[in-house]
């Protein structure tokens, strides 16, 4: 007789990992309000929140790496060369932020340019990582990417209009992927 999983319980997932959906679909709740935050904080900081960016991608990167060693250990893979990866992956990251940030320094890119370059480049690395190491990463990604698009062409109200209704699209589709 086949039973569907728990919510709570582990479930396997297309690539082999056992993973919980909802610990995955809170830390992806909790990551896409913090890039609201972000999205928010360069609209209203005179410094554009330079640091917050920074910040951001530790805290991403830190997510990441956890669940990718706690997916390597459950899947009795070896842990090192997956977090070598993600290190390396988020480090990019990290350091392109910097050139954006050192541009906005020195005057050749100005504050909301360096901003939307950031959530740019964060969305990148959101999308890649979701390419490489765990799908919903690439979910944010593209929604981070909507935010930069839309940081270009509306003001912040019109903005939070149009993500957050895709934010909660994104945490249905998320909720209904039943590890499947």
């Amino acid at each position: 007789m086949a039973t569907t999983p728990s919510p709570n319980r582990a479930t396997t997932t297309p690539d082999g990992t056992r993973s919980s959906l909802k610990v995955d679909l809170w830390l992806f709740i909790i990551m896409l309000v913090l890039a609201l935050v972000g999205v928010g904080i360069t609209q209203v900081e005179h410094a554009g929140g330079k640091l917050y960016w920074l910040f951001l991608v530790l805290v991403y990167a830190g997510i990441s790496v956890a669940r990718a060693w706690q997916g390597a250990k459950e899947r009795g893979a070896p842990v090192w060369p997956m977090i070598r990866a993600q290190v390396f992956h988020w480090l990019g990251a990290l350091v392109a932020i910097n050139i954006v940030l050192y541009y906005e320094s020195v005057d050749i890119a100005s504050r909301g340019a360096a901003a939307d370059y950031s959530l740019l480049i964060l969305a990148l690395s959101c999308y890649l990582a979701g390419v490489h190491f765990n799908w919903s990463y690439l979910l944010l990604g593209a929604l981070l990417a909507v935010m930069a698009v839309g940081l270009g062409y509306l003001d912040q109200l019109s903005l939070y209009a149009l993500v957050i209704p895709l934010a909660v699209l994104a945490v249905w589709v998320f909720a209904r992927r039943k590890g499947t």
